[in-house]
């Protein structure tokens, strides 16, 4: 069957919600990654997991690859499709929440709400969805969790998959299954929700998350530092560590980082801890001593995630700041890569 075919088969379920002009086709040749895919032969736009199955038939039926989407932040170019006769599953109109229970803490949620917005609509019931992507204004829940993302508070909460207790899926047959549970505690059969949590949509295309919360903090301390040498940093929190503080944020940068953010050529260390009950000064005391003991110096200060944010912006832009640096660099066809490396705390200093 050819491709134009295959269009009138999407159509025919789509309507207006397939896209087929070149000029935006070609938006979804590629990801936040520096990586460049081939044209997709169209984009839809799924209303519900109904649609998807009947896509997914298709597919079947007409051999043609879909390629499931949030947002296209990923840096790791796996939004980036690999074959011409690809369709682009585009998430993004999927975003409702459909519940939130404020006694077992979770949420049921469709995959393309945006992380932030989440927890704009979750902040009401005093409850958070603790995964914190940089790209969280535009990154779905979706693909944080099939990307198996983690975030700037991973240090405290971890990574996307601890927060994630059951998935419906649409596999590959165009059967829906249902992985996970409600509870914490789910030891039926073989755990298939981790196994589908950072898949990248290779395993099916996700059209519900049942979602674990935490309440949010009763009260916050943050603070930026700055640092002559990596050494002094990595101490100070180290210090933090053994002053037994559990930050729920601990990101750093290095010196030529900081110049390409616009910041003075100093190592920037941020810290923000969240705080049930009342411990605040005490907090920004222990981080003080953490801070000066290491030869640093507090550059801002917040008592609040909201004030604290606007100090973390500069970390959140690091991104966007090191492509136009490389590109005003090495002009735009440079390649440049992103990589998560973790290591223990303990081992920091020899990192």
């Amino acid at each position: 069957m050819s491709n134009r075919d295959v269009i009138r088969e999407l159509e025919g379920v789509f309507k207006d919600r397939l896209i087929t002009e070149p000029h935006i086709l070609a938006l979804y040749s590629r990801d936040a990654s520096s990586e460049v895919g081939m044209m997709p032969m169209a984009l839809v736009y799924p209303e519900s997991m109904n649609e998807i199955v009947t896509l997914v038939k298709l597919a079947i039926n007409y051999g043609f690859k879909l390629l499931p989407v949030g947002s296209s932040t990923s840096l790791s170019g796996n939004a980036t499709p690999k074959l011409g006769n690809t369709v682009i599953v585009a998430m993004e109109r999927m975003n409702k929440i459909i519940e939130v229970s404020d006694v077992d803490w979770v949420a049921r949620v469709q995959p393309g709400i945006k992380v932030d917005d989440l927890n704009l609509e979750l902040a009401g019931y005093g409850l958070q969805w603790p995964v914190d992507p940089a790209s969280s204004k535009t990154a779905t829940v979706g693909g944080v969790i099939n990307n198996g993302g983690g975030g700037m508070r991973g240090t405290k909460f971890g990574p996307a998959a601890y927060w994630v207790l059951g998935l419906e899926v649409v596999i590959g047959t165009g059967d829906v299954i249902r992985v996970g549970c409600r509870t914490v505690k789910c030891r039926e059969g073989y755990n298939l929700l981790q196994l589908f949590i950072g898949s990248e949509g290779t395993l099916g295309i996700t059209t519900e998350a049942t979602l674990r919360l935490a309440p949010l903090p009763e009260s916050f301390v943050g603070l930026m530092a700055r640092f002559r040498n990596a050494e002094s940093l990595v101490n100070a929190v180290i210090s933090v560590r053994r002053a037994r503080l559990w930050p729920m944020v601990t990101e750093f940068i290095d010196d030529r980082t900081a110049k390409v953010l616009g910041l003075e050529g100093y190592y920037y260390l941020w810290l923000g801890v969240d705080t049930y009950g009342g411990s605040e000064s005490q907090i920004l005391t222990k981080l003080n001593d953490a801070i000066s003991s290491s030869n640093g110096e507090v550059v801002g200060t917040a008592s609040t995630w909201q004030e604290f944010s606007k100090i973390l912006e500069p970390r959140r832009l690091l991104y966007s700041a090191s492509l136009k640096a490389a590109f005003n660099d090495y002009g735009n066809d440079v390649f440049v890569a992103f990589e998560d490396v973790a290591v223990p705390m303990g081992k920091l200093p020899e990192a």
